[in-house]
């Protein structure tokens, strides 16, 4: 709007001039265009002032508009500093807590690996003795094809199939070796702990009882105690008549 009025005053101030100019010609008075020359250029100075004055008032508001925006970028950016070394601190305390959960968790997975190869190791060690025990077996089988009367032979494989696990091959072997071998004090001794352990106490206190006699005769002291003591602590319950049941030692008068 201002400008339009400058501009205004500027073409008032030029179209005095003309006139004032063609009043000088038409009268040949020249007072008529030096006073339509003062007047155009004093409206062409008042327009050029004013359009002065817009101009500063112009660029004093974008200083103030580039000053408000500079305080603003500036504010934020200590925002922005503020927000980047929080997220920082966060991330680092995030990070922290990431490396011990993962350190944790390698330590676990290492304590469980160490304790599986361990297991995997000892199941190894026992599919090793049972391979060994099989093959010591069926040597002995071999043997006891060419020579059936050795006691020695029954009571080795008798030991083999009771590291297998095979408990009615292991008692058929040890009563064979004792067949064939009636002083083998180890045979009954193996025989009568089976029969403990199959629930045979019966069975298990004689096989203990003969096995420590002839531990005794044969001089082998410490067997002998080891099999006695086996005996006199087997124990049995016993059905009274009146339906209640007592306790008794099976072998306790044994070796008395």
């Amino acid at each position: 709007m201002m400008e339009k009025q400058q501009d205004i005053l500027g073409y008032v101030g030029l179209g005095i001039s003309a006139v004032g100019a063609i009043a000088s010609i038409a009268t040949a008075n020249v007072a008529f265009a030096s006073a339509g020359l003062t007047v155009g250029v004093g409206c062409n100075v008042f327009s050029r002032k004013q359009q002065y004055e817009g101009l500063v008032n112009a660029y004093n508001q974008q200083q103030e508009t580039i000053n408000e925006l500079t305080q603003k970028i500036e504010s934020n950016h200590v925002e922005l500093n503020q927000t980047l070394m929080d997220y920082k601190a966060d991330l680092g305390t995030s990070m922290e807590r990431l490396q011990h959960s993962i350190q944790e968790l390698l330590n676990s997975q290492k304590a469980d690996i160490a304790q599986e190869v361990k297991r995997l190791d000892l199941q190894h060690q026992e599919l090793n003795n049972v391979v060994s025990n099989l093959k010591e077996v069926e040597n002995l089988s071999q043997e006891l094809r060419n020579n059936a009367d050795s006691a020695d032979f029954f009571y080795q494989r008798g030991v083999g199939y009771e590291k297998l696990g095979n408990i009615t091959g292991a008692i058929e072997d040890y009563t064979e070796a004792i067949k064939r071998d009636g002083n083998m004090a180890k045979a009954y001794h193996k025989r009568g702990v089976l029969y403990l352990d199959s629930n045979m106490k019966q069975k298990a206190v004689d096989d203990l009882r003969k096995a420590a006699l002839l531990y005794f005769e044969q001089g082998d002291i410490d067997s002998y105690h080891q099999a006695r003591e086996m005996s006199r602590n087997i124990h049995d319950l016993k059905m009274e008549a009146n339906g209640k049941a007592t306790e008794m030692v099976v072998g306790s008068e044994l070796f008395s």
